[in-house]
């Protein structure tokens, strides 16, 4: 599984790099990908009945996961923005 989707990310780099996908960018396929997990996550949370009542055992180190996932993405992606990212020229 891991050979499958290693081999898929460095299918995507290729063209990537040679810039045959470029249309992609229009319908923003990263955004649509994380909803669709988004919503999988979801729907098996709510399939699994053990699962769900797990989460009040399970509660708050999820909650601190969850909270310092968020926070560590907005840190890290303004970092990134702020030093990293070049500006576009008008």
């Amino acid at each position: 599984m891991m050979v499958g989707i290693l081999i898929a990310f460095l299918f995507g780099l290729f063209l990537g790099l040679k810039g045959w996908l470029k249309w992609l960018k229009k319908i923003k396929p990263v955004l649509w990908s994380t909803v669709l997990l988004l919503f999988f996550m979801g729907y098996e949370i709510g399939n699994d009945d053990t699962l769900f009542f797990q989460i009040k055992e399970i509660g708050f180190t999820a909650l601190y996961i969850a909270v310092f996932s968020i926070i560590g993405s907005i840190l890290f992606t303004s970092i990134y923005e702020k030093f990293f990212k070049k500006e576009k020229t008008k």
